[in-house]
């Protein structure tokens, strides 16, 4: 019996599969509309280019405040673990506790204090601390002048032209505020269009660096045959730009801690990310967390009279994008994140928009219109809970000839997580009821038309996913490992075991289907790599549950896993055309399920790329294994996957079958390794995601809907909710077609974010 249909009144996945709104494919930042987007080109001349001041010069201060600062002086004058200062060229950095500045600044500031005080000033009862004066910078060495290294913007100007044709150059920005800009939405916009028209600025290596960072993430976005190294192939889009902006990273004070060059860095790490090239992509992301610190955005600046509002707001909105990035590159290849909150004491962002934010201060958001940057702040805190659960503990065993450090580790490292992670599990629901209405993921929101609020909703609604299904993996791992160290990998599952399996798994069905979606509505342009890194931790979660399913109570997981999988892979692949990292993803996935003869049913790659031959991704290290007593000979002579026996590792359902007196299904695999048995319907239309397959994959309504009817009454709805009634996801592959998976090309106006015809 199948099961009723969906209603998409009480669904957010139905209301939006049914919404039938046309969304455009990008939407530019109302600043946009306010202040011109024009580049400098016409502005060079022989006049001497005057600099700029913001994010990068001291303010030039002409007298002490007059308003009563007491809450200032006194946060001032406490010992805090931090110090603000001026450089010798005069650009702000940071140096904490350990360096002892900020001990010598509160006993400076205590011995202006006993040294200055006269007996018949008045006003000393009610100032306790006197303001110091807004000439204290210039007490400090006042015979010598801040000098920098000046470079000529012109210079600047013309080699990077030279690359970007200026119109060229005017696009991919705009596409860039327009898409990419909500998901790390670090600029002031006002300003930031001030400064991409003003000269001067060109002369700021770090300014420079952002806009040629901007052109190559942006340069994946649209179909302009300018963008590509290589006109046949779509990974080389950007290519010759990042080169580029390596060139420009060497230029005299282009290593200077201004929160431009911060943010040039971060965007160039996440586009080396999707480009595939990881040690370069982690040396960029490990060099903006250290500019951040360098300058000093991961801590308040409340107690220093220094920054305008634009200019804190500013820094504030680039560090937590920062440590947003930092967290999720560390997700995605298990490393150790490099900042941590503990580390912190900057404030969340404000939730206002940049049209309220101005050089005297921050205005009040309207009620009636929702600041876009709540929805930034809403995922910011996802993300503080993801710190948590990929701070795991530190390994315990340095062998028989390092005692010390076992102890050490015990001892100073403070480390007191649950193993349940139950704490970071309760705070994640009180964020997610805490989104305001406006960017939740509910009916009212997927049914509305307002693209920017569908997508970030969604954004939110996937990240909170993808966090909880690593919890619950981080749980079920925890107990395959105790049940391999005991030597007892085949025992009976626990119920708690096979609790956190169901629920990973309903984690990654969420994440799959929600991206289907959004491709199949021709949103991708609204997001980036960090899809492939959720798909990615979703495919090998559900690799991992088919593997583990060893339980009778688990076997009706195995059906719609082996669906969302197929199609997990085939939107991998989609994205293989413009980024290398999903070729990577996809491609890894895919051996995963050849090794352990998962029934992928989908055609192997023909082993090239681009013409080239595809790189054996990864190849694991054989582990030592013992043969006789305190023998560590290896009894591996293989170096590769193909050494890996998938009968140890992979389910026989045949035989479990048998050991628990149900009838085996049809066989996952023959014994040449080729795929046998029936075929199971597509989680979603093959042909729409370039998927190959005959018409027999292809599912209809009732299909979709009893696929994801699991007996143990788990509710999963998600797979029924891919296809809007009548719809057509044929778009999606046709790169013709308004809606296809990235489709930014000329309108009849010559704008870059009209559909392409």
């Amino acid at each position: 019996m199948l099961p009723p249909p969906v209603d998409p009144t009480t669904n957010p996945h139905a209301s939006f599969a049914s919404s039938t709104h046309t969304y455009p494919l990008g939407v530019p930042p109302p600043s946009l509309n306010s202040y011109p987007l024009i580049n400098p080109s016409t502005f060079f001349g022989p006049s001497k280019a005057q600099p700029d001041s913001r994010h990068s010069t001291p303010p030039q201060m002409n007298g002490p405040p007059v308003v009563d600062r007491m809450t200032e002086d006194t946060a001032r004058m406490s010992l805090s673990p931090s110090y603000l200062y001026f450089d010798d060229e005069g650009y702000t950095r940071w140096q904490g506790e350990a360096s002892g500045l900020p001990l010598l600044d509160l006993l400076v500031e205590q011995h202006r204090v006993v040294t200055k005080q006269e007996p018949d000033q008045p006003n000393l009862q009610n100032h306790p601390w006197p303001t110091p004066s807004a000439q204290a910078v210039n007490e400090w060495f006042p015979d010598r002048q801040p000098r920098r290294q000046e470079t000529n913007p012109e210079i600047i100007w013309k080699l990077i032209t030279s690359f970007i044709p200026p119109d060229l150059m005017d696009s991919l920005v705009q596409c860039y505020l327009s898409t990419s800009y909500y998901l790390l939405p670090f600029l002031h916009v006002p300003t930031f269009l001030a400064d991409y028209g003003n000269p001067a600025k060109w002369g700021e290596p770090g300014f420079a660096a952002l806009i040629v960072a901007i052109c190559c993430l942006s340069s994946r976005h649209i179909d302009d045959p300018r963008v590509r190294s290589d006109p046949n192939d779509g990974n080389s889009a950007g290519t010759q730009w990042f080169e580029l902006f390596g060139r420009l990273r060497t230029l005299p004070s282009a290593d200077r801690p201004t929160v431009y060059t911060v943010q040039s860095v971060l965007i160039a790490g996440v586009y080396a990310v999707g480009l595939g090239k990881l040690s370069k992509a982690f040396a960029l992301l490990a060099e903006s967390v250290t500019l951040s610190l360098d300058t000093g955005l991961h801590r308040s600046a409340d107690a220093y009279d220094v920054f305008d509002p634009i200019e804190d707001e500013v820094r504030k909105r680039t560090f937590w994008c920062v440590y947003l990035w930092d967290k999720q590159a560390a997700a995605h290849f298990g490393r150790p994140p490099m900042i941590r909150l503990r580390d912190c004491d900057v404030g969340e962002p404000a939730m206002v928009d940049d049209e309220l934010i101005t050089h005297d201060g921050i205005g009040i958001q309207p009620a009636e219109h929702q600041s876009r940057m709540a929805a930034f702040v809403s995922l910011l805190r996802v993300f503080v809970v993801l710190e948590s659960i990929l701070d795991g503990p530190p390994s315990r065993h340095f062998g028989d000839n390092s005692p010390f450090l076992t102890r050490a580790t015990g001892i100073l490292s403070g480390f007191r997580r649950p193993a349940d992670l139950r704490e970071e599990e309760a705070l994640l629901d009180e964020i997610v009821a805490g989104v305001p209405a406006f960017w939740a993921h509910s009916v009212e929101t997927m049914a509305s038309g307002d693209v920017l609020r569908v997508t970030q909703a969604e954004r939110i609604h996937c990240a909170e996913q993808f966090v909880r299904m690593l919890l619950h993996r981080h749980r079920f791992s925890e107990m395959v490992a105790e049940r391999a160290y005991r030597g007892q990998g085949t025992e009976e599952q626990s119920e708690a075991e096979c609790e956190a399996m169901r629920a990973a798994q309903a984690c990654a069905l969420q994440i799959i289907s929600s991206h289907l979606q959004i491709a199949a509505k021709g949103l991708m342009t609204y997001y980036g790599v960090h899809v492939i890194h959720q798909l990615t931790a979703a495919g090998r979660t559900i690799v991992a549950t088919l593997i583990n399913c060893h339980a009778e109570s688990l076997r009706p997981l195995i059906q719609p896993s082996l669906e969302a999988l197929r199609s997990c892979v085939g939107l991998l692949k989609r994205f293989s055309g413009r980024y290398v990292c999903g070729l990577r993803s996809g491609d890894l996935m895919e051996e995963f399920c050849r090794l352990t003869q998962i029934p992928l049913d989908s055609p192997r790659p023909d082993g090239t790329m681009a013409g080239r031959p595809r790189p054996p991704w990864i190849r694991p290290i054989r582990k030592k294994t013992l043969r006789s007593g305190g023998s560590n000979e290896s009894t591996s002579q293989h170096s590769s996957p193909e050494g890996f026996s998938p009968s140890d590792a992979f389910l026989d359902l045949s035989s479990a079958s048998a050991k628990m007196g149900s009838p085996p299904p049809a066989p996952f695999a023959n014994g040449k390794g080729g795929y046998t048995g029936t075929p199971v319907q597509a989680f979603l239309d093959a042909n729409a995601m370039d998927i190959g397959g005959d018409a027999g994959m292809t599912m209809n309504p009732s299909d979709l809907l009893a696929m994801f009817s699991v007996p143990d009454g788990s509710g999963l709805d998600v797979a029924q909710l891919l296809m809007s009634p009548g719809g057509d996801t044929q778009s999606l592959a046709d790169p013709t077609s308004p809606t296809s998976f990235f489709s930014l090309g000329p309108g009849p106006s010559g704008g870059v974010l009209s559909p392409a015809p």
